[in-house]
């Protein structure tokens, strides 16, 4: 039978939730703002234009879509989410969105996206292990281990495969550099340069997601019941 569990939510996770829910707001604004004033086109390394600001209101809509949506899985679907999970979420999209794009991170801090994306991989890897705690009837910690691992893993790849193409979907239509393609003027790397982004996301994906997958087949491989602490399990 699975663990019945019931999590409340802390003041800690309240006044993360709100803090950084309030920082993407105003950025939405800001970025929305700054749409009808910004250039067409790069005229230096500091200056965005036009489709950067889509962008950065596009991704501080979806920021906000995610930080709403525990709440909903909470509420409307019965899901309990276990506050370190859910803290853990909150300060990888601020992470992510404002410092990575709204405060330019992912330019100005050496590595800052390979960090995320390691960090992703493993968050996915355990998204993972909800996934197959919630089809099926029995605890995850008396499932198979090895099945659990791979898996996690798997899924895990998959996502970050999918936001590979997302980032290409962005680049062919609105003309920018998610995939890292170019400088920040805006001159191509030639090569294997241009591939080089890519495909270390990749790379530190399948880190991150491979450390938390293993991490998982030893949990269950032992019994150990700490595992609960970072799934989401759904009330019957």
């Amino acid at each position: 039978m699975k663990k019945i569990r019931v999590s409340r939510t802390t003041r800690t996770e309240r006044i993360v939730f709100f803090s950084v829910m309030s920082l993407m707001v105003l950025s939405f604004f800001w970025s929305f703002g700054n749409i009808f004033f910004a250039p067409l086109e790069y005229s230096d390394e500091i200056t965005l234009i036009k489709n950067d600001y889509i962008l950065m209101t596009s991704e501080a809509v979806a920021a906000i879509f995610v930080l709403l949506l525990p709440t909903i899985l909470e509420k409307k679907w019965k899901f309990d989410i276990p506050s370190k999970m859910h803290i853990f979420l909150i300060l990888f999209l601020f992470s992510a969105v404002f410092l990575g794009e709204f405060r330019r991170f992912h330019f100005l801090v050496p590595h800052w996206d390979k960090m995320l994306h390691i960090v992703s991989g493993a968050f996915l890897a355990s998204l993972g292990f909800t996934i197959i705690q919630t089809l099926n009837d029995h605890d995850i910690i008396h499932m198979n281990p090895l099945f659990v691992a791979i898996f996690s893993f798997s899924f895990a790849i998959t996502i970050g495969t999918m936001w590979e193409l997302y980032e290409y979907a962005w680049d062919v239509s609105f003309n920018l550099n998610m995939m890292k393609y170019m400088d920040e003027a805006g001159n191509p790397y030639v090569g294997l340069e241009a591939l080089k982004d890519t495909m270390g996301d990749l790379v530190v994906d399948s880190i991150g997601a491979f450390a938390m997958s293993t991490i998982g087949y030893i949990a269950v491989k032992l019994d150990k019941l700490w595992l609960h602490d970072f799934i989401i399990y759904r009330q019957r």
